[in-house]
Parts: C-alpha cells; sequence; structure tokens
C-alpha cells in the first residue's frame, strides 16, 4: 500500500492532535478550533480512515473507579519457537491488557489489571503460570 503524505498536512495534523486527546470532540468544535467548516473536518477524517491512518477511536477509563486499581508488568520466559501457543493462552485471559516480545532477560512482558493483591497474585499463579 502506498502512504500519501499529503495526507500529513497541518490541518490533518491538528485534526488528529485533537481526536487524539480526546476522540469525543465534535466536528464541529474541531472545525471551530481550527477555522474550517465542519463539513471539512469530516472529509478528511473519513479520508484518513479509509487510508489507514487512523484506526480507530477509543475511550479512557478511570480503572480506580472501575475497582481495578492494581496494575502490574511481568516478565515471563517460553521455550525459543514455541511462543506461540502461550501467547494465545495470554490473549485470552482478561486480566491482560498488553503483550509485548522483548528481547533481553525476558521474552515477553505482560501488563496485567486486578482488583486487588489477592486477585493478582490468582492471575499470576493459577492462570498465567498454569499456561504451557
Amino acid at each position: 500500500m502506498q502512504f500519501n503524505n499529503q495526507l500529513l498536512d497541518d490541518v490533518n495534523l491538528r485534526i488528529m492532535d485533537m481526536l487524539g486527546r480526546d476522540s469525543s470532540t465534535p466536528f464541529v468544535e474541531i472545525a471551530k478550533q481550527i477555522g474550517i467548516s465542519d463539513a471539512t473536518v469530516h472529509i478528511r477524517v473519513r479520508r484518513l480512515i479509509s487510508e489507514g491512518v487512523i484506526n480507530k477511536f477509543t475511550i479512557s477509563v478511570d480503572n480506580d473507579l472501575l475497582g481495578y486499581d492494581h496494575l502490574a508488568f511481568i516478565g515471563i520466559n517460553v521455550q525459543p519457537g514455541f511462543a506461540d501457543e502461550p501467547i494465545d493462552g495470554l490473549s485470552n485471559l482478561e486480566e491482560v491488557l498488553e503483550i509485548h516480545d522483548m528481547h533481553g532477560t525476558f521474552d515477553l512482558l505482560l501488563k496485567i489489571r486486578a482488583k486487588d493483591l489477592e486477585q493478582m497474585r490468582d492471575v499470576v499463579e493459577n492462570k498465567i503460570g498454569k499456561l504451557p
């Protein structure tokens, strides 16, 4: 796929910056702040989406208010050449938020969230620890 550098003009960069800070910002508000019409914002955002520059709009939640205030990063090692099965298993655990390949002391770095230390221990010992 050929990338179109014209998509990265100043107006599109400003639109993406505003949406990156708050994806619920109305196009009318973006247009007002940039000094263009809301129809122009709409057309430009649609084009950024169709070209794959914008992949999705998302939300940010306050995990503390939801009762998930324990966050941990865990490094694990897997047998060389056999990472697919553990990664598939880790991907199915709702407490595992992110999985990153590492090069160094650990093979994978996991970002996990839990309600409390007891749940965190349970996730590590009884879910992650029992994966192949």
